[in-house]
């Protein structure tokens, strides 16, 4: 089941995720906004803070939501492409799930599908998540001991790890 805008306030002011806005909730799902901190493998230097990228036809960039997020046990969390993003031809189809109990900035792998350049500006409403309520509490949360979770308490842009 998906969890409502009530829930969404309710999860946001108990601080399940920072900075919270209420302007952000959507009545099925919570924007989130880009940050400054970019990973372009075609650009020198890679890495940098910026208060915007240009992306050329087909190029591929790292980012992250400016938003650090505390997802609970017993929910999931799907992140989707805002649509008018989409419709400008900016793709984020790679990593868009969070697990019970992540915790962090969220990664976004984006490119441009388009024809044209396209500049992107942080701060700019990027994503949604939509929660779904788990069955029950997961025996292994994304975090704990036993899982086997690279990227949790992850701040800024984080490229791959192994």
């Amino acid at each position: 089941m998906i969890k409502p805008d009530t829930w969404i306030r309710q999860w946001g002011r108990s601080g399940g995720v920072a900075p919270f806005s209420e302007a952000q909730v959507n009545s099925a799902s919570y924007d989130v906004c880009v940050s400054d901190h970019w990973i372009c493998p075609t650009r020198d230097p890679q890495e940098f803070h910026a208060p915007s990228i240009k992306l050329f036809p087909g190029q591929v960039v790292l980012a992250c939501t400016k938003e650090f997020v505390k997802i609970p046990h017993d929910v999931a969390c799907d992140l989707k492409l805002k649509s008018t993003l989409g419709r400008l031809w900016i793709n984020h189809s790679l990593a868009g799930w969070c697990d019970p109990g992540f915790e962090g900035d969220i990664t976004l792998e984006l490119q441009n599908l388009g024809p044209e350049p396209f500049v992107l500006e942080a701060g700019r409403r990027i994503a949604q998540l939509i929660f779904i309520r788990m069955e029950s509490v997961p025996e292994v949360p994304y975090g704990s001991p036993d899982s086997s979770s690279h990227y949790q308490g992850q701040r800024g842009t984080t490229p791959a790890r192994s």
